[in-house]
C-alpha cells in the first residue's frame, strides 16, 4: 500500500548570515521575508535540517519552528 500525504512544504537548505551581520537582525528578516513568500504562494510548512547542538536550532525555535521527526544515527567505528 502506497501512503502519500499531501504537505505543501517549503524548504530552506542554507540560511546564513556573515558573522559581521550576526546579532542585527538579517536572519530574522530573512527568515519573516522566507514565510511571507511561502504563505503567498499557498505553501502550508516551512522545512528545513539543523544539526542538533548548532546555535541555529534556538534561533529557528524563536521563529516559531518545531521538531517534527528526529533524525537519530549511530557512529560505528571500524
Amino acid at each position: 500500500h502506497e501512503i502519500f500525504v499531501d504537505r505543501s512544504e517549503f524548504y530552506i537548505d542554507d540560511l546564513c548570515v556573515d558573522d559581521s551581520a550576526r546579532g542585527k537582525g538579517v536572519a530574522t528578516a530573512l527568515f519573516r521575508h522566507v514565510a511571507t513568500v511561502a504563505k503567498a504562494e499557498g505553501t502550508k510548512f516551512i522545512t528545513l535540517n539543523v544539526w542538533e547542538g548548532n546555535s541555529a536550532l534556538r534561533f529557528y525555535e524563536k521563529m516559531g519552528m518545531k521538531p517534527r521527526k528526529v533524525f537519530m544515527d549511530l557512529p560505528l567505528e571500524d
